[in-house]
């Protein structure tokens, strides 16, 4: 089975943003993609500007001919409900479909990817959560399924995975705080071991088997007298491993730097972005400390992306992108 990455290019600039360096402590925030199954997010900057199909015409970095060309459409509340990529030939390469519900939750998800399509089916219940959501191949054969529950506060408290046979490959069980932030998560394997546990205490309690991994993390920020911040991610387990994020922001919560360290606390990735007008149009990533790759976006006066270009480290362009936009 191939992997897929379900790409959009509505995503560009936050991939940019929030790009993350996968580090030893796991610093992602699982939070916000469980307890938003089913939901399409209402892209505002599109609505706002009445934005109905979005065109991106990608070029080839040695001759500067089309290379693919997306077709992204939006209804009038904001929702992308269809992505459509074309290569130079006129063919099309891939195509994802949403199925609506209501205003921001679908039931279907259609992709097809060259000769393969695979369809998502998500199972709601009586107050529009997804009890289930299920995978299926060109053939409609069932091969993987996800069940979840909910606590009193509506949110996930357990997610479990199952094969095509109805065996279960891991199974996550969730806490939270009174106001509904990450306390605890635990993963158990196929067994129903309990194997690791991400407590977001910044000091553990309790004994954890020997067998357990168990990762905390703390987050801290700080202020500096202009009011803007330093947010701080330190991490660490019970097998010795540490590492930290470190988030510098502007007084209006812009994301100007982030820096990844690993366990001996040296710098192994670094974002570095300038801003004009509230949007990012340069965005740098080093790599232990070296330049890797530059970003640069340019905006319509609209304050629409216009073009998205990627360089390497000697100032090669990788990635030449332009926008073109329709409107209801």
């Amino acid at each position: 089975m191939k992997k897929l990455v379900l790409l959009s290019t509505a995503f560009l600039l936050s991939i940019v943003a929030n790009a993350q360096f996968r580090s030893y402590i796991d610093f992602n925030d699982y939070n916000s993609y469980e307890n938003n199954l089913g939901l399409l997010t209402v892209e505002n900057k599109y609505k706002n500007q009445n934005v109905k199909e979005v065109i991106t015409i990608n070029f080839d970095k040695n001759n500067n001919q089309l290379k693919t060309k997306g077709i992204y459409r939006l209804n009038k509340n904001g929702i992308g409900y269809f992505y459509q990529r074309i290569n130079k030939k006129g063919k099309i390469e891939l195509t994802r479909t949403y199925h609506l519900i209501d205003t921001v939750r679908y039931d279907k998800l259609e992709y097809a990817y060259i000769r393969d399509t695979f369809t998502t089916v998500n199972i709601f219940n009586n107050i529009n959560k997804v009890t289930e959501t299920q995978y299926f191949n060109g053939s409609s054969k069932l091969y993987l399924t996800y069940k979840y529950t909910y606590n009193n506060l509506n949110k996930v408290s357990s997610g479990i995975s199952l094969n095509k046979k109805g065996k279960q490959q891991y199974r996550m069980e969730f806490d939270y705080y009174d106001n509904g932030s990450k306390k605890e998560t635990r993963h158990y394997n196929k067994k129903n071991k309990l194997v690791k546990i991400y407590s977001y205490v910044c000091e553990p309690t309790g004994v954890i088997e020997k067998k357990v991994t168990q990762q905390n993390i703390c987050k801290k920020r700080t202020y500096n007298p202009d009011s803007s911040y330093f947010e701080i991610f330190e991490g660490y387990d019970n097998k010795g491993h540490t590492s930290r994020r470190i988030g510098k922001y502007s007084k209006d919560s812009l994301e100007l730097e982030m820096v990844y360290y690993n366990k001996n606390d040296k710098e192994t990735v670094r974002y570095v972005s300038v801003y004009k007008d509230r949007k990012v149009v340069t965005c740098q990533y080093f790599f232990k400390g070296k330049l890797k790759r530059t970003y640069y976006l340019t905006y319509k006066i609209n304050g629409l992306t216009e073009s998205y270009k990627i360089t390497n480290a000697k100032g090669e362009v990788k990635t030449n992108q332009v926008y073109e936009y329709q409107y209801f």
